[in-house]
């Protein structure tokens, strides 16, 4: 939550031990927010609760051991933290890739990949969703495809499933489209599945 990545090894947590192990060592005020599996050359994204994301490589992280506090993957400001990971499999064409991002009134966009450049970890990032106080807050970020299907969460239990293709692409500094009336609820949290074909 306060912006600190690590990255350790999968062997660390081979144990068959029933009580769970240590993954990182935590600061005081700190939460973890995500998890997330990686092959080694692939790029992170951060996102914050005020609408900022950075990029960068996972290469700028050395692996650590399980108990490591880990190093600072983002510099916020005093009021903001993160609240959303997720990676960007570079093995693949990232050109058709997009930033799906959705603030908590449920107002949701894409932007194309190439608008959120590899920069070094602990920067302050960049803009990635215009909020207000119709949008609300950000409350996720996904890389999506056009196959992909959204299911989106809100804090009342209320699930909506959607196409991703269904959400329109816009730069950066927008404010997205309305995907999901929330009414008094709040979007929690997105999840994306890959949508099989039907036979």
């Amino acid at each position: 939550k306060n912006g600190i990545v690590k990255k350790t090894s999968l062997q660390e947590y081979d144990s068959n031990r029933k009580d769970g192990l240590i993954a990182l060592t935590l600061d005081e005020d700190d939460e973890l927010i995500g998890v997330r599996l990686t092959k080694g050359n692939d790029d992170i994204i951060l996102a914050t609760r005020k609408g900022l994301a950075i990029r960068f490589s996972e290469q700028d992280v050395r692996t650590m051991g399980r108990t490591a506090r880990g190093v600072k993957g983002i510099t916020l400001a005093n009021d903001d933290y993160v609240i959303s990971l997720d990676v960007v499999d570079n093995k693949y064409n990232t050109d058709n890739l997009s930033l799906l991002t959705m603030t908590e009134n449920g107002f949701a966009k894409r932007s194309n990949l190439a608008d959120f450049r590899t920069q070094g970890r602990a920067g302050k990032g960049i803009i990635c969703h215009k909020l207000n106080t119709k949008t609300g807050l950000l409350a996720g970020i996904k890389v999506v495809t056009d196959t992909d299907e959204l299911m989106v969460i809100t804090d009342e239990g209320v699930i909506i499933r959607q196409e991703v293709s269904g959400i329109s692409v816009q730069g950066r500094a927008a404010q997205g489209v309305l995907a999901m009336k929330t009414g008094e609820s709040k979007v929690v949290a997105i999840a994306k599945f890959v949508a099989k074909d039907e036979e």
